[in-house]
């Protein structure tokens, strides 16, 4: 943690007029499925009323078809929208510490879910945004592993991700250059800007290893099981298991790492990634979309991001 505090000014960016458009922050990222059926989108409403619960003081704003402020009223007539939603309706969903959609956020939880009529052939995600510093505290850290277990059973994972990214703003479009330069920097920053995007491609892979890796029982079945997993990276005392209702959180090491060349050590996420290697989208789509603001990541560099752990 020490070494992350140290580099942490490096990798936040702010507009001339002071508004901050880039940030550190550590993330949860969950795959699902059937966020179309009402029994979902009442545990989703629980998850998003148990943080506004932990982080109110924290949050400014909501954000369902236009952003406005976060009132009790606001909220409740989001969650009434949702619950009234038929399976056919897609429920887009954040609350923010940001006071504008030109912000990047210090908190926020976020949702999109699938539509019936796709069936099987698209995912649902929830996601969680933390400030860097929040894990530094035992209690900060502790607080993080349970909202991960919490969540992974709320919704019953398929599969998603845990650890460091950069937060962009609402409006994401015009920093992804920033994403991509900080990602081709930092080995161990998700880039996350856009979960969305991949919601077609996660039905029968995963997005890859961070900090924590979340593997669903049918994914760990894919692997011979879970003894077998477990054996596999039973060597390593710096992997973690704990297991949710639907499967296993993997964590790399006690803190996550930037990895900053020379400066930190990747070898337990080397080490997940060698074993889960199998499960990875074997032909991704880019991850960025053509930006005019600068350099974006296109299809040889999305290929080898996907691949940075792929050594011995």
């Amino acid at each position: 943690m020490k070494n992350l505090e140290q580099r942490a000014a490096d990798l936040g960016f702010e507009l001339p007029d002071g508004t901050p458009v880039a940030k550190l922050s550590i993330i949860i990222t969950l795959y699902f499925k059937e966020g179309y059926t009402a029994g979902k989108k009442l545990k989703i409403i629980d998850c998003f009323g148990k943080f506004n619960d932990e982080f109110g003081a924290h949050l400014n704003g909501l954000l369902q078809d236009s952003y406005k402020l976060l009132t009790s009223e606001s909220l409740e007539e989001a969650f009434t929208k949702i619950r009234s939603s038929s399976g056919n309706e897609r429920c887009e969903l954040h609350l923010t510490s940001a006071s504008s959609t030109k912000e990047a956020a210090d908190y926020g939880i976020s949702v999109l879910n699938s539509r019936e009529v796709h069936e099987d052939s698209d995912r649902s995600y929830i996601k969680l945004v933390l400030p860097r510093d929040f894990i530094a505290s035992d209690e900060g850290l502790t607080t993080y592993r349970t909202w991960v277990k919490y969540l992974c059973n709320q919704v019953e994972a398929e599969h998603g991700y845990g650890g460091l990214s950069t937060a962009l703003p609402f409006d994401y479009d015009v920093y992804m250059p920033i994403e991509y330069e900080l990602a081709q920097k930092y080995t161990g920053l998700d880039v996350d800007s856009m979960p969305h995007s991949l919601a077609s491609e996660l039905i029968d892979h995963i997005k890859g290893v961070n900090w924590q890796t979340i593997v669903g029982n049918s994914f760990i079945a894919n692997l011979g099981g879970e003894p077998a997993l477990r054996q596999k990276l039973s060597s390593r005392s710096d992997i973690d298991f704990v297991n949710y209702d639907n499967g296993l959180i993997i964590q790399a090491g006690e803190y996550p790492q930037l990895g900053a060349e020379g400066r930190d050590d990747l070898d337990a996420y080397i080490a997940v990634n060698k074993i889960l290697k199998p499960l990875r989208i074997p032909e991704p789509d880019q991850i960025h979309h053509y930006s005019p603001h600068g350099i974006c990541f296109e299809e040889e560099s999305t290929k080898q991001w996907y691949a940075r752990f792929d050594q011995e």
